[in-house]
């Protein structure tokens, strides 16, 4: 599709009349930005970064909260995992020798 740029584009200049110059800078105009305009849009998309990056800082610290809780539950889950070890290990060597320790017991 032509833009309406390019209708000015292969033009003799010596065709160009006062009137197309006039056409071509007020659609040129018109598709411009100001510096103000320009920094303005600059300033609202700050904002909206520094927003994004507050909401992310927050989700971030939550997330850091739930994985420190679930490590620490972990941790308890661990302990008792190795306690329960430690039992099941002191049962085992307690039946095998349950005839040695009453043999020396009743001596």
């Amino acid at each position: 599709m032509e833009s309406k740029h390019d209708k000015y584009d292969g033009v003799n200049p010596n065709d160009f009349t006062q009137k197309d110059l006039m056409l071509h800078l007020l659609q040129v105009a018109q598709h411009s930005a100001t510096r103000e305009d320009v920094k303005e849009d600059i300033g609202k998309l700050d904002q909206k970064i520094d927003r994004l990056e507050s909401k992310l800082e927050i989700k971030f610290d939550k997330l850091d909260s739930k994985i420190d809780k679930l490590e620490s539950k972990i941790e308890r889950v661990d302990n008792k995992f190795n306690r329960l070890q430690r039992l099941i290990v002191a049962t085992i060597i307690s039946v095998f020798l349950k005839d040695s320790l009453l043999s020396l017991l009743t001596q």
